[in-house]
């Protein structure tokens, strides 16, 4: 995977409703001399530029969260980004290093964590972000 090292403003669009993405998203510190971090709650901001760049493009937030820091990375590849530029310290960012660190885990991995999120959702009485299903006009 071929990911931009310049130092920019990335952004984490994530799942507000979803305890796994929200602990991530709060646990997740990227290395500062990548650039400044930005959380995105695809559930409360639907209406942010990036949220409706991100549906024009056709990327499912109930399918994965998203990173994006002048390219968009979705699901794995989110997950990617994160074990790669995200610092090594505290138990969830090693957490995520360990599930992503290479392309190969992140495809075995991926699937099983998306998976317990949906199960989590569903527990929650949650529905989907739906952000594909809405008018963007």
């Amino acid at each position: 995977m071929a990911i931009s090292k310049s130092r920019q403003a990335v952004w984490f669009i994530y799942d507000g409703e979803c305890p796994i993405c929200v602990s991530a998203a709060l646990a997740f510190r990227i290395q500062e001399k990548y650039g400044e971090l930005n959380l995105l709650n695809a559930r409360e901001d639907h209406d942010h530029w990036l949220i409706k760049e991100i549906t024009i493009r056709g990327y499912d937030l109930d399918e994965g969260m998203i990173i994006y820091d002048g390219h968009f990375y979705h699901g794995k590849a989110a997950g990617r980004f994160m074990a790669e530029f995200g610092e090594n310290r505290g138990l969830r960012n090693r957490l995520i290093q360990s599930l992503f660190r290479t392309d190969r885990l992140a495809v075995i991995t991926y699937p099983l964590v998306r998976a317990i999120r949906n199960l989590l959702l569903r527990i929650k009485g949650v529905k989907p972000i739906g952000n594909l299903d809405r008018d963007q006009h």
